[in-house]
């Protein structure tokens, strides 16, 4: 309900998960919510219950993890020997496990294993300290403009041609 149509969150996720409905009169960004409405009700998301090949699943992410980790373990020939999202951009909220190489299937996988906030870490930290100096720096320009502006008659050398 507050979403503004802006599509940052578009840009700027790297798995390109957030949808724009371009063939709606009224469109919106979507993305799955994991059925929120039943998790409240202790409930687990439609797609994990209504799976017939145990192929979703849900829980915590550590117990995801050791999931994916004992099905590759017990499964070698199945599986590519990776957890997708376990490292990958700091590690992810969604975890999967392939058959085939992850890139041969859409999935990047030159995201590295670096946090996406970490990224913009030291910019944000700069941010307050610009707040704090850029004011005092345009009010001494200011200062000094004004200054300079302020010359007394008496200070000013009349020349020939000046209009007075």
């Amino acid at each position: 309900n507050k979403c503004m149509g802006c599509r940052f969150c578009m840009i700027s996720c790297p798995f390109d998960i957030p949808r724009f409905e371009y063939d709606s009169a009224v469109p919106k960004i979507q993305k799955c919510i994991l059925c929120f409405n039943r998790l409240e009700r202790g409930e687990q998301p439609a797609c994990v219950q209504s799976c017939p090949v145990d192929a979703l699943q849900f829980g915590t992410r550590r117990q995801l993890v050791d999931l994916a980790k004992s099905r590759i373990y017990q499964n070698p020939w199945q599986y590519v020997h990776h957890v997708y999202g376990e490292n990958e951009v700091g590690g992810t909220s969604w975890l999967y496990l392939s058959p085939v190489p992850f890139d041969q299937i859409g999935f990047r996988t030159d995201l590295g294993d670096e946090a996406i906030p970490a990224l913009t870490q030291n910019f944000l930290y700069s941010v307050p300290l610009v707040f704090l100096l850029w004011p005092v720096f345009l009010n001494g320009v200011r200062r000094n403009h004004d200054d300079a502006d302020e010359i007394l008659p008496e200070q000013h050398e009349s020349k020939p041609g000046d209009i007075t």
